[in-house]
């Protein structure tokens, strides 16, 4: 019987801990700090349309809580002192144990954050991307996602093209993965879709046609800015919040035009992983 209790007790703690909460506190730079508090009458048209469109979609009431800067925002975040807020690199940086990324933006024209691989021949001596440094990457083509889209990539973390050799532009990624088969490439960098198509198999009982391949690196691009929420946000709350804001540039464009101001023509908010203001390797 005391088992029942205990565990009941404990369905009851995790139960009243993802519970939403009754209110959303979003962080707002201004040059005056505050406390957080409903919109006042001379609020813009469009951050009014915004607060309103989360009040409405989420039944609850919407804050604004003034902070001086993303610092202080993500200080004001971590102490449970408001619940969402954009943030860059540098202020998620101290607060990334207790918050997590959930959205970014893509800009018109712009490539979504696709994950990029790196591989190399699974019987060679390199284990880590610094091995390559010096060294030959094949490039699957000259497109934004063959080619910016890695550039960048490998640029968040440190690896700039002054890194590595002179880089061998394939003309696509089937002719990527022959240079590297052919000796004369030390590695290939391919984004996500095409090493989909040429490495993985849809039956899972087949061999990868890659097996005589490593991965190095998969990662995405590292987020300039991004929406950052507390990590005991509820799930529920976390997963409305990415479902209202994916739409939003087509269901309430004023509001979307404030929400979104932040980031250089803005053209729609994406999901993001939890470490997208974080270059990891």
């Amino acid at each position: 019987m005391r088992q029942l209790l205990l565990g009941a007790c404990a369905l009851l703690l995790v139960a009243a801990a993802s519970k939403p909460a009754d209110k959303l506190r979003l962080a707002a730079i201004e040059p005056k700090a505050g406390a957080c508090a409903p919109l006042g009458a001379d609020a813009a048209p469009g951050e009014k349309a915004y607060y309103e469109h989360l009040a409405t979609r989420l039944g609850v009431k919407v804050l604004k809580c003034p902070v001086a800067d993303r610092a202080a925002a993500a200080a004001a975040l971590a102490a449970g002192e408001l619940d969402l807020a954009v943030l860059d690199p540098a202020s998620f940086a101290p607060v990334a144990g207790v918050a997590r990324a959930i959205l970014t933006i893509r800009p018109e024209g712009g490539l979504n954050r696709i994950p990029v691989i790196v591989a190399v021949p699974a019987a060679g001596p390199d284990k880590r991307l610094e091995d390559l440094r010096g060294k030959t990457l094949a490039f699957g083509g000259a497109t934004p996602a063959a080619e910016a889209l890695p550039t960048k990539v490998l640029a968040d973390r440190g690896f700039g093209r002054g890194a590595f050799g002179k880089p061998l532009d394939a003309a696509n990624a089937e002719g990527a993965l022959e240079a590297l088969r052919a000796g004369k490439a030390n590695a290939v960098v391919l984004h996500a879709a095409a090493w989909q198509r040429l490495c993985m198999p849809e039956d899972p009982k087949v061999k990868s046609p890659c097996a005589d391949l490593k991965v190095l690196l998969k990662a995405r691009p590292q987020a300039a800015l991004a929406v950052v929420v507390r990590k005991d946000i509820a799930d529920e709350t976390r997963y409305r919040l990415i479902g209202i804001h994916m739409p939003l540039h087509l269901e309430n464009k004023a509001a979307f035009a404030w929400a979104s101001s932040w980031a250089p023509q803005a053209a729609e908010f994406t999901p993001a992983e939890t470490l997208a203001l974080v270059a990891t390797r």
